[in-house]
This record gives structure tokens, C-alpha cells and sequence, in this order.
């Protein structure tokens, strides 16, 4: 599983907060409905409706609802969740040149685009998941389809700029009791188990990066990596027996430059199946069990960069460990940059409509039989390994679809007292 634990209270930025990542694209975005109103309001009949505006300027259907929603709608979601791509602008542009409008307005048009496109580019994340986080801020019915349409229209596309992509990523934490010699009393040990089904390359690229193995934090917040090690026969963190058979270094391969981390290379093409892989280790005395100086909540992560169409999160709690309330899950974007932001770097909350449940069985619909054998099976290596059965754990689980890479989903739960 990725990198991974933490122990650290975490503070999400919500995209609502006026430091947020909107901060300054919303003046930006108000002077571009603007614009844009000007424009269409050089032929009366436009606002009617977006079918009439399409009509008047020439554009077609799509073109026309997006800068009807554009110039007309009052509210930030609408505006962004309709603005079109380059392309798209281009063909407008040249519209409102061929009817008429001003020159003067259409050339203010192309320099509010390009602040806005220098605006978002800093932020490396599509213009899609944007307006997805966007549209949380609308809670309804309407607002959460708006959401999953969204994500899945971005995990398409990016599946086809990466050019790789995995039918359903499954991984898991086992967190139980510590059992490690010299560990100390109120400690917990982990296992991480973690299924990638189907991995397909779209077109030939690069080596991509699919694994990368637990990291923890110290109680200064550095990022530090447990002892432990893999749940492969004969160890490793790979693990071959449970995944799918003969895979070549040609297609999964070890980094020299990170232990324990691998790439995805191809997958071959004589492979008959399904490219199945199935990952497994373990640490000591990784966090602990109880409040203890700043540590308020325990926080469990599973970062995603392979395009998929089911995410799932599992936590697998022993029953003698103490907890205060629920799991909570949360979504955030990965490596965002915010100038106006700092803090909001790493930790940018994305919408997410999915609930933690807590399933009678590790069977998930989304996946193959092979992969919940292999999923099955390594988690109960896991626990094994420390001395456990799994009937002695609950599995707490959160399925994100189509999740918007590069992201991470967690889940976290508040620390018992002492």
C-alpha cells in the first residue's frame, strides 16, 4: 500500500473558505461572465434560453448551453462547472468575431482567458475535478450526480493523457493490539494488504509509479519508515502466489532507487487474463492506541495515481482496540499548489458522497474472484502474522467511485483517552 499512516491530527481546507483555491479565480471568473454577457447581449433573442442563444451565434447544442449557463446563470458553481475547453473557447471566439460583437470585447474576452488558464494551471488538477469540488458546495440530490458525473467523465479522460488504467484498486489496513517485543504498552502494529485488478496500458509510456510501501510520522510530524517487512512467501512485499501468474520485471518491475517501490511497465501481450497484483507488508509498533501528547486522531491513507473506476478503503480494527466515535472518510486532492494558499497544498478536500460502512464479509462486488481470493487471503496473512485471526476484526469500508487521480482517500478516527 503507499505511503500511508499517520497519527497526526489533520486540519482539511474546505473549499468553501475565502484562503481557499477559488480565492482568486472568482474575480476572475465574474469578470469573464461579464465579458461574455456583453457579448451575447448584442443579440437580444439569446436570452431566452440556451437554445436560442445557440441559434443567434451559430454554436451547437453543447457550445451554446455552456456560455448560455456562462453569461446568464447568477451563481460561481454553474459558471465553472460549464466552462469549456481551449477548443471549445476558440470556436466561441471566432462566433462572436463572425456576428458582430465588438472587437474590443472579444479581444478583452481572449485576456481574461489567459489569466484564468495561468490561473489554473498552477494548480495541477484538471479543469474537471475543479468543478467537481465546485459543485460540493451545493448540497443536494442534483449536486451529488453533478459530482459523480464529473469524476467520471475525469478518471476517462485521465486514463487517457496517463495512458494507463486499473479496473478497481482495493487496499487495506489490519491495525491491532501490538504484540512487538520492547514495543511498550498502548501500541498499535499494522499490516497493509492492497489488490490493483485489471492493469492495463491505454498507449506506451513511461514506467509508472504503482506502489509504494507504509511511511509513518514522528512525534515532530517527519515522515519516517516503520520496521517491518512483506507478507510474500519468503517475504518481499510483492506477492507473486496472489497475484496473477508470470509476471515478468517486463511488466512490473522494482525501483533501484526506492525499496520495496515498483512501476508499472506493460502488461505483456501474450498475457492471457486479467493483470492482477497483489501487495503485502507489515509494520512494528507503528502509532498508538490512546491519546497521547498532541496525537488526537489516527489517521490511515491510500494515495491513488492509477485512473479507475472503484476505489475501495478498508480498516480493519481489532476489537480490543479502543476508539472514540466512528470512522470518518475523506477525499483530497494530491500535490495541489496554492500560492495564495500554502497550507492547502497537500491537504485540499474534494467532495466525496460516500459513506463508511462496516460489511459482514472482505467480498467486493467490483472486483473479480481471483482478486477477492488474493485480497482475501493476503489480509489474512496479515493478521496472522502478529498472531490474529481475522474473525477477531470489524472491516470498516468506504468505496469511492471513479476517484479523480492524483488523489488520496482516508480514514481517520478520534483516539480513546487513557
Amino acid at each position: 500500500m503507499p505511503p500511508a499512516t499517520s497519527t497526526r491530527p489533520g486540519q482539511p481546507i474546505s473549499v468553501l473558505d475565502s484562503s481557499s483555491i477559488f480565492a482568486d479565480i472568482v474575480p476572475t471568473l465574474e469578470r469573464l461572465r461579464s465579458a461574455v454577457r456583453v457579448a451575447l447581449d448584442t443579440r437580444p433573442k439569446a436570452r431566452i434560453g440556451a437554445r436560442a442563444c445557440a441559434r443567434e451565434f451559430g454554436f451547437d447544442k453543447s457550445i451554446g448551453w455552456k456560455v448560455f449557463q456562462i453569461g446568464y446563470t447568477e451563481d460561481f458553481v454553474s459558471v465553472l462547472s460549464a466552462m469549456p475547453g481551449a477548443r471549445g473557447w476558440e470556436i466561441v471566439l471566432g462566433k462572436f468575431a463572425a456576428a458582430g460583437v465588438a472587437e474590443r470585447t472579444v479581444s478583452e474576452l481572449r485576456v481574461i482567458l489567459a489569466e484564468l488558464e495561468k490561473q489554473l494551471a498552477g494548480r495541477r488538477i484538471d479543469r474537471s475535478t475543479l468543478s467537481g469540488m465546485a459543485a460540493a458546495s451545493v448540497e443536494s440530490d442534483d449536486s451529488r450526480r453533478q459530482i459523480l458525473r464529473i469524476r467520471r467523465q475525469a478518471s476517462d479522460a485521465m486514463a487517457v493523457i496517463y495512458g494507463v488504467y486499473a479496473r478497481a484498486r482495493v487496499g487495506a489496513y489490519i491495525c491491532m493490539p501490538s504484540r512487538t517485543a520492547g514495543a511498550g504498552t498502548g501500541m498499535v502494529d499494522l499490516a497493509a494488504c492492497t489488490v490493483i485488478e485489471g492493469l492495463e496500458r491505454r498507449r506506451p509510456g513511461a514506467p509508472w509509479m504503482l506502489f509504494d510501501p507504509i511511511w509513518s510520522y514522528d512525534g515532530t510530524g517527519s515522515r519516517i519508515r516503520p520496521s517491518g517487512g512483506g507478507l510474500a512467501e519468503g517475504g518481499g512485499v510483492l506477492i507473486p502466489e496472489l497475484s496473477s501468474p508470470g509476471i515478468s520485471r517486463d511488466e512490473i518491475a522494482a525501483r533501484d532507487d526506492r525499496p520495496s517501490s515498483y512501476e508499472f511497465l506493460t502488461r505483456a501481450p501474450q498475457r492471457q487474463g486479467p493483470l492482477n497484483v497483489c501487495f503485502g507488508e507489515y509494520a512494528e509498533a507503528v502509532g498508538p492506541a490512546f491519546k497521547q501528547g498532541a496525537e488526537k486522531v489516527a489517521e490511515l491513507s491510500l494515495p491513488l495515481s492509477v485512473p479507475t473506476p472503484t476505489s475501495v478503503l478498508d480498516v480493519l480494527m481489532h476489537r480490543d482496540l479502543p476508539r472514540t466515535g466512528d470512522l470518518h472518510a475523506e477525499l483530497y486532492a494530491s500535490g495541489v499548489a496554492v500560492g495564495a494558499n500554502p497550507r492547502s497544498r497537500d491537504r485540499l478536500r474534494l467532495p466525496l458522497e460516500a459513506r463508511v460502512g462496516t460489511p459482514a464479509s472482505l467480498h467486493i462486488a467490483d472486483i473479480g474472484p481471483e482478486a477477492n481470493e488474493s485480497y482475501a487471503e493476503a489480509c489474512r496473512r496479515g493478521a496472522a502474522r502478529f498472531g490474529f485471526d481475522l474473525s477477531e476484526f470489524e472491516c470498516h469500508r468506504v468505496v469511492v467511485p471513479h476517484p479523480p487521480v492524483p488523489c488520496t482517500v482516508t480514514m481517520w478516527w478520534e483516539l480513546a483517552g487513557v
